[in-house]
């Protein structure tokens, strides 16, 4: 039974995610609004801030899963990730923190997302090495569990935010951050069979110096270069940088591979396609949909009014509930040898993700009438996208974990979240900026034409998501000897 059973160091790797969670979409939960209600941002500038925070998130994991496999090790990585996204949000929460601090706080977060993210992943992947069985069921359980910070993170930072101000709200998730790593390291031994750190690799000189004082170097330079193209939003020539530079790797990956490690290869770059399009739709939860229902959408409650920031809990909540019955369904197939395959798994996100848009889209028709709509429509179209997610991000990078052509799995997972999540997070900026309406002082002059501009890209989304679903029922039908 015990090559069924999940490894204990499943529990550390939920628990320093479940408060990565909490603290990014935390933050996330308020940044939007901190932008356009308390800088004063116009719609168009917040949107772009936003889009270019959210999509270098994503540009520094694939470095960071380099680092990880050539010096570091996935644990290690896991937790200088984590410390360096306490002190980013330790910036945040200075009383006196303005536009300029903004920017170095923001800057502290992505460098640290890039040695967190996809290396908490591919350190779980390392606990399954011997328990391929259950290794869906375990990133399941691991993306469920943490999405339980991301659940009581806008509650708790939006009511701190509200009732004490911005600051504080942003200090409360940097304090969850450290707590997460606080357990993380006490459960160093549960890990003590993955790969660790490469000190022949750290110790060795390049031009003279070692390899460790150079990645501190890297590590200070990169905080103040991101600080700037976040200030001057540049971060759209950075990700065709970085893409180029991608697409070289990748290359490199696939000239080493064997016939069946190219076939892997072009599975994971279709992985990437669907999830790059997937996320620049679940991603308008945190700008336009945030700022729809901060306007348009009736908020009260039984007296009382609900702020904006709770809402983004709701996606969380449904990954926590159908997360947990998904796992168990992974769990209870593969005792019986039954395997879904994964642009199946795809599949059901996808028809979830168009069934949640469907909602909000006929939520802003009704706005477009009276300029309110009802809660009830956004709140089970956000609750069907979280669900959606299940089908998503955990399943891809499981199959990329299984796959691991030419023992790469830090560097292509560093590459898929690139894609899915900084690409995609960059279009999600520029699909939201569709929606900006002319503000002052930080509200709308018509709610009529704000639900208008809502609509008609919630719309647009609805179809384009309707066509991917059937795009990948077919490529299902088409493709049973090709992917896992």
């Amino acid at each position: 039974m015990s090559n069924i059973s999940h490894p204990r160091g499943l529990f550390y790797v939920i628990s320093v995610q479940a408060w990565e969670y909490f603290s990014y979409y935390g933050m996330r939960a308020l940044l939007i609004l901190y932008l356009t209600k308390q800088l004063l941002f116009s719609d168009a500038h917040a949107y772009a801030l936003y889009g270019a925070y959210t999509s270098l998130v994503y540009v520094t994991p694939i470095i960071g899963g380099y680092i990880a496999d050539r010096y570091l090790g996935n644990f290690w990585s896991v937790a200088i990730g984590a410390l360096l996204m306490v002190a980013g949000h330790t910036v945040l929460s200075f009383p006196t923190s303005g536009h300029s601090t903004l920017y170095i706080a923001l800057a502290l977060i992505i460098v640290g997302y890039g040695f967190f993210k996809t290396n908490s992943s591919c350190l779980l992947g390392e606990l399954y090495h011997d328990r391929e069985s259950i290794r869906d069921s375990g990133f399941s359980l691991s993306y469920v569990g943490a999405n339980l910070g991301a659940f009581l993170a806008p509650i708790a930072t939006g009511y701190f935010a509200e009732t004490y101000g911005w600051h504080i709200g942003f200090g409360i998730a940097g304090l969850g951050m450290f707590a997460g790593l606080l357990v993380f390291l006490s459960g160093r031994n549960a890990f003590k069979d993955a790969a660790g750190l490469k000190k022949e690799a750290l110790s060795a000189k390049t031009a003279g110096i070692s390899n460790s004082m150079l990645l501190f170097a890297g590590v200070i330079l990169s905080v103040a270069f991101f600080a700037v193209i976040l200030a001057q939003l540049w971060a759209g020539f950075v990700l065709i940088v970085i893409g180029i530079v991608s697409l070289f790797l990748m290359g490199r990956i696939y000239t080493r591979c064997d016939v069946q490690g190219k076939k892997n290869i072009w599975a994971i770059v279709l992985f990437m396609m669907f999830g790059t399009l997937f996320w620049a739709f679940d991603q308008q939860g945190g700008s336009s949909i945030t700022l729809f229902i901060e306007r348009n959408v009736n908020k009260d409650l039984f007296g009382f009014n609900i702020p904006t920031s709770f809402y983004q809990s709701i996606n969380p909540f449904a990954v926590i509930f159908g997360g947990a019955l998904v796992a168990w369904a992974w769990k209870l197939l593969a005792r019986f040898n039954i395997q879904p395959k994964t642009l199946s798994k795809l599949g059901i996100g996808f028809l979830f993700l168009t069934s949640g848009f469907l909602l909000i889209n006929i939520a802003s028709k009704l706005a477009m009438h009276s300029g309110h709509t009802s809660m009830l429509w956004v709140t089970i179209g956000l609750g069907l996208i979280g669900l959606a997610e299940m089908f998503i991000d955990p399943v891809a990078l499981a199959a990329i974990t299984r796959l691991n052509p030419a023992n790469s799995t830090g560097t292509l997972a560093g590459i898929y979240m690139l894609v899915s999540g900084s690409i995609a997070n960059f279009v999600a900026a520029w699909i939201a900026t569709a929606t900006a309406v002319t503000t002052e002082d930080g509200k709308v002059q018509s709610l009529t034409q704000a639900a208008s501009s809502y609509h008609d890209v919630f719309h647009t989304i609805f179809l384009i998501a309707l066509s991917a679903f059937i795009c990948l029922t077919i490529l299902n039908m088409l493709t049973k000897k090709l992917l896992p």
